[in-house]
């Protein structure tokens, strides 16, 4: 019985929790994926399933980093499967060509999308995507440093592959 629960532990991690471990291993995630509190708030409220103000979102989430609130179960699902989801996308593309353009960008190749790193002023970067029919996903926030920004990237195709996909479905519906 015991080896039953050892075996369970090594495969679906630690049987039990703590809310600090859960703290933990969301704030480690947020931070894999350079995604600040607003960035979060920002996904919640495109994705449109989340009613609450804008603000009441950010607020909630701010709070959770801060630690005065427990992360939420929803919460830590929706971070891990965005957590997830970059990691497959960062596999398929652990070394992406970035060309320098003349104005100073940086472009790369992320399946059919062309994504770009714009240099902006203090050290940011802003980053921008296009998919091959001309679709651009909105732009993001502006990263602080290279590293980030071209990770940033690929969440930019993400996003970008996400949208083509529901427009594709809405389309199909009408």
């Amino acid at each position: 019985m015991q080896a039953e629960q050892d075996i369970e532990q090594d495969i679906f991690g630690p049987a039990v929790r703590t809310p600090e471990d859960i703290a933990q291993e969301w704030k480690a995630a947020l931070s894999e994926l350079d995604l600040s509190a607003v960035e979060l708030a920002d996904y919640m409220n495109k994705q449109g399933g989340d009613y609450r103000p804008y603000t009441t979102i950010l607020r909630g989430i701010q709070r959770m980093i801060a630690g005065e609130t427990k992360v939420s179960g929803e919460m830590f699902v929706i971070v891990t499967l965005l957590l997830r989801q970059h990691r497959r996308l960062k596999a398929r593309h652990p070394n992406l060509d970035w060309t320098k353009l003349p104005s100073g960008a940086l472009s790369a190749k992320v399946e059919d999308y062309t994504v770009f790193l714009s240099p902006q002023t203090k050290g940011r970067w802003i980053v921008s995507c296009a998919a091959p029919g001309g679709f651009s996903p909105p732009f993001g926030r502006w990263q602080q440093g290279l590293d980030s920004a071209k990770n940033k990237a690929l969440a930019c195709v993400e996003e970008g592959m996400n949208d083509v996909a529901q427009l594709e479905f809405e389309s199909r519906k009408q």
